[in-house]
């Protein structure tokens, strides 16, 4: 049976040690990494990226795949090990992701920072630094309605026809179909524009799930960052101190306010269109 895959990623190679990427390559320069401020002083001081496994994400609907069983899978057995993820996007401009990592914190947390990072760079910096692991980066997708995701895992459709997402995914089913799996998110979510990197051990037969992460992997921000800017309601003082910790870091750029909302102020008057 033929399968044209739409969901399914296959695995490419970059030429990199240890780096592949799943489906259609990103070919963005440049992508971001939002965080609030109290973390990014403790990432840049540190000198440190942090990946999770994905059973620790807030939105717990997203790990609906990595928590499964598949011992009812034929191909799985060392091709769903546990796996700690990094979230970034591709998008320079996001209002929501501002919002969300401050929201509800206080303190140096309750403003958010954007971290402009040099793709390949910041790859090759996570690779070097993961021993043990192969790294694997992937867009997002967002194509599935929330019906098509809570019954992904199921074979046939209640009036008895098979489903061919779940061929999609499951026949044949590897490593790729289970990162496939994991890059999976609501549509709800689409204006995230995600890029999700995938650290996979080596020893493709480990199966400790909840055993691995959090996990601080020492980098040069130095080496991949690109600029530096943070919420417009950040104090002098704020902008300051993260303006120091960069120099201390030997980090040549210096951290600007981004206005979301800025807007000319007064009214205007659309010209004469005669």
């Amino acid at each position: 049976m033929i399968f044209k895959m739409k969901n399914k990623r296959a695995i490419e190679k970059y030429v990199q040690k240890n780096c592949f990427y799943l489906g259609e390559r990103n070919t963005n320069r440049f992508i971001y990494k939002y965080m609030d401020l109290e973390s990014a002083m403790l990432s840049l001081t540190k000198r440190t990226i942090r990946f999770v496994e994905p059973n620790t994400w807030q939105d717990k609907f997203e790990g609906r795949f990595y928590n499964a069983s598949y011992s009812q899978v034929e191909g799985a057995v060392g091709n769903t090990p546990p796996v700690l993820a990094c979230c970034l996007t591709h998008s320079s401009i996001n209002e929501a992701a501002w919002k969300n990592y401050s929201s509800g914190k206080k303190g140096l947390g309750a403003h958010c920072v954007q971290l402009k990072i040099n793709k390949k760079a910041f790859r090759e910096a996570v690779a070097k630094s993961a021993k043990g692991f192969k790294l694997y980066e992937g867009l997002v997708n967002y194509e599935l309605d929330n019906y098509q995701i809570e019954h992904l895992h199921q074979r046939f459709t209640p009036s008895g026809k098979e489903n061919a997402l779940f061929l999609e995914y499951f026949h044949n089913f590897d490593l790729a179909s289970y990162l496939s799996l994991l890059l999976i998110k609501r549509q709800a979510f689409r204006h995230e524009q995600e890029l999700r990197y995938f650290l996979v051990p080596d020893d493709g037969e480990l199966d400790f799930k909840g055993s691995l992460g959090p996990k601080e992997y020492a980098v040069n921000w130095k080496d991949f960052l690109e600029d530096v800017k943070i919420s417009e309601d950040c104090s002098d003082t704020e902008l300051t101190i993260l303006s120091n910790a960069l120099k201390i870091q030997d980090i040549a750029i210096e951290p600007r306010r981004e206005y979301i909302y800025a807007a000319e102020e007064g009214h205007i008057t659309i010209d004469s269109n005669k």
